[in-house]
């Protein structure tokens, strides 16, 4: 077994072993250990949250008096009480009101662990992952507070560098970051943002 398999094999193996939904829990997990993403009593948005990994990790960092809310396209089996599910697309004016109804306002940290249905081909998928995220990023003046922080997926490529200097126009701090659990031969990387002016 290749070194980058058994990698995964691990913490897919871990994921089951202590419940959560997805391997991907772990580098919520690690990226929040490292840059203390996720606070106590914080208001947390996850997009992109199916099928629940982060929304689990995210509901016990915010106790005893934070929320979560998780939304997706696809379906997601209730988690914990302090976390509520919405099923739907952020580009539909409907989602963002029941988001901000919901969360009684704006949240403290938005999350985004959002990919395109992959096609296999390279500069189709980072196009299409960058316009996802390009999307939340639309919607920063409506749902995050002022000083809040970001925690987006992004596809290495020709696009990376723009989303890069869109978000430092719009935060203090903006580090690039690749998670140990992320396989070394994937172009996933995380964008950590913190201070949204």
């Amino acid at each position: 077994m290749r070194l980058e398999d058994a990698k995964k094999d691990h913490y897919r193996k871990l994921a089951k072993e202590l419940g959560y939904r997805s391997r991907s829990a772990f580098k919520l997990i690690e990226l929040n250990k490292k840059y203390n993403l996720i606070k106590s009593n914080d208001n947390i948005l996850d997009f992109g949250a199916a099928p629940g990994g982060w929304l689990q990790v995210s509901s016990k960092l915010v106790m005893p008096k934070g929320k979560v809310i998780g939304v997706d396209l696809l379906p997601i089996m209730p988690v914990e009480e302090n976390v509520t599910i919405f099923q739907g697309d952020i580009r539909e004016k409907e989602v963002i009101e029941r988001i901000l109804h919901a969360g009684k306002g704006k949240v403290d940290v938005v999350l985004s662990d959002m990919a395109p249905n992959i096609s296999g081909i390279w500069k189709i998928d980072h196009n299409n992952q960058i316009d996802l995220t390009m999307l939340i990023i639309d919607r920063f003046p409506e749902l995050l507070e002022k000083n809040g922080s970001c925690l987006l997926k992004a596809f290495d490529g020709p696009r990376l560098k723009s989303l890069e200097n869109n978000l430092k126009k719009n935060f203090k701090n903006v580090k690039l970051i690749k998670p140990k659990v992320s396989r070394n031969a994937s172009s996933e990387l995380y964008i950590f943002c913190r201070g949204f002016r």
